[in-house]
């Protein structure tokens, strides 16, 4: 019986953002767009080159006072997000004002990934509408 020999286990975890800015990175500026071209939609996972990926779940963090918003996800082929042939929006999730406290959190919002990616994939991110402390997204997942 032919088949994937291969299991769906990860080799390695990863807890990703665009790996050039660190792991806190502040997303502030609008992308507005459902294509994933725009110059603010941010890298937050690429799948192994060889072997690909996969993510379980984003997590959305505030950094402190925000308006509402929503977060548009895109699933990327691996080639420049500058082509809308690129991309295929994935979906999106709406991120609640907050406001900086010293006695109450500010929510975790996670949206579910759940599937594999090819090798060299990516998952990019924009924000709707500009906020003022930003949110911060890291991809939990793994690489095969």
């Amino acid at each position: 019986m032919a088949g994937n020999n291969d299991p769906l286990f990860t080799k390695q975890g990863d807890l990703s953002t665009d790996g050039t800015t660190g792991m806190s990175a502040a997303i502030t500026a609008a992308a507005a767009d459902y294509t994933g071209v725009g110059a603010n939609n941010r890298l937050v996972f690429t799948a192994e080159a060889n072997n690909g990926g996969y993510v379980s779940r984003l997590r959305f963090k505030a950094l402190g006072t925000n308006v509402a918003a929503v977060m548009r996800i895109y699933i990327n082929n691996g080639s420049t997000n500058a082509a809308a042939t690129n991309n295929t929006f994935f979906g999106e999730v709406s991120l609640p004002a907050t406001t900086v406290s010293t006695t109450a959190a500010t929510p975790d919002v996670d949206y579910a990934i759940g599937f594999a990616l090819p090798p060299g994939w990516k998952i990019y991110v924009g924000l709707g509408a500009a906020v003022a402390a930003g949110w911060t997204v890291t991809a939990i997942g793994g690489k095969y």
